[in-house]
């Protein structure tokens, strides 16, 4: 197939997972033998405008309605933000044109709109539209009533959400984002002995965008506890600063609570550097503080043989299976998040047996190409506008 994939922003300028997993399903896609190209936006404060991670061609000529600098920054003005749809539509029109186009991929429409959508509805072509997020991108009223598009949900969780909030996808399919195998190799079995002491500290780590909501504090409060109980801990934190000042407030807290030197920030990473990250530690912590669709991370930190311990917000639950593949932590606990941590020290086999559980786990049932042949199969039963199938045979619910 031509396959069309639109979403508001696209690798190497990204934010954080959900930009990744549209481009791993990019990559799944080519593998499956499948021609692609990308219709994106232009945000150069996050990057270069070059093409897609496995080559891929990116046409960045849409507009986004704001800003995802310094946190999001939404246009006001309703003449501009018309101007910037008119726009769009035209960007899109010229790129259906330019090529055949059999299918299309949408992702998200943060600061693009539903305006896009609709645009996008009206040559007829299949539609599979992965929500990534717990917040609908659209009202109810505004759901499409064509039987050509499906929404395609990252988790349960996200598709519980949306049915809460008016949404018609009781029975939307689930693709889960998965994890890239072929770059998330384990570091080795070495043989760790006993951990928590200045010989072997517990070498622990985060993986995300620096902002309250992903919780890395609640790390930093854990690491603190355990420091004062005589524990020795080094706690590496990857990723962009996204909320102004929280950085430097976690940096304060640390020199207060005598980590200084035993909490690094090594900064954004590339797919290859993130695995050798992962590499160097023996556990995971993933701490959300609000719902997640899913947790791309949670899933890479597993198939690099760590343990993983995490809140388990949203989708993020879907992971783990607590004491079996992984532990979990109330959200924000930092307490509760303390003692899970002893208990990879204190308990004799926890460690290596969570590491390779929540490894085989996510191979076999979390991987990118499982996902993309998901996407391929659901294309296949989405049928164009104007086929005899129609949505409500389908079990489509229509407003």
């Amino acid at each position: 197939m031509n396959i069309l994939l639109v979403s508001n922003l696209y690798p190497p300028q990204e934010l954080g997972g959900y930009g990744r997993c549209m481009a791993d399903f990019a990559w799944g896609l080519l593998q499956r033998g499948h021609a692609l190209r990308v219709l994106s936006s232009d945000a150069p404060y996050l990057g270069p405008a070059a093409h897609g991670p496995c080559g891929e061609v990116v046409n960045r000529q849409l507009k986004l309605k704001g800003s995802f600098a310094s946190g999001v920054q939404l246009l006001r003005d309703p003449g501009h933000c018309a101007a910037i749809d008119h726009h769009n539509r035209a960007v899109l029109a010229a790129e259906l044109a330019s090529r055949p186009v059999d299918a299309l991929l949408l992702g998200n429409l943060d600061l693009l709109g539903p305006e896009l959508l609709a645009a996008l509805l009206e040559p007829g072509l299949p539609l599979l539209h992965h929500m990534g997020f717990v917040a609908p991108p659209f009202a109810p009223h505004q759901w499409p009533a064509a039987a050509h598009y499906q929404m395609v949900c990252a988790s349960r969780a996200v598709r519980q959400a949306l049915v809460q909030a008016g949404l018609p996808v009781g029975h939307s399919p689930v693709v889960y984002p998965g994890a890239r195998l072929d770059l998330l190799t384990s570091g080795g079995s070495e043989h760790w002995g006993t951990l928590g002491n200045p010989g072997r500290p517990l070498k622990v780590c985060f993986a995300g965008l620096l902002m309250g909501s992903k919780g890395p504090h609640t790390l930093l409060e854990a690491a603190a506890q355990l420091h004062q109980q005589g524990v020795s801990i080094q706690v590496n934190l990857a990723g962009n600063r996204f909320e102004p000042g929280y950085w430097e407030r976690m940096q304060s807290f640390a020199q207060q609570c005598g980590l200084e030197g035993l909490v690094n920030w090594v900064g954004p990473l590339q797919r290859r550097e993130l695995a050798r990250f992962f590499n160097l530690h023996q556990i995971g912590v993933f701490p959300s503080i609000h719902p997640e669709a899913f947790g791309i991370v949670a899933a890479e930190m597993q198939a690099c043989g760590l343990a993983l311990i995490s809140s388990g917000v949203g989708g993020a639950a879907e992971l783990v299976d607590d004491g079996k593949t992984g532990l979990l932590f109330q959200a924000g606990d930092a307490s509760q998040l303390a003692r899970q941590l002893r208990r990879l020290i204190e308990e004799p086999g926890l460690l290596g047996a969570l590491q390779r559980s929540g490894q085989a786990r996510v191979r076999a049932h979390f991987s990118v190409e499982q996902a993309a042949a998901q996407l391929e199969q659901l294309w296949q039963q989405v049928q164009p506008a104007g086929s005899a199938t129609s949505a409500a045979s389908r079990g489509r619910v229509t407003f």
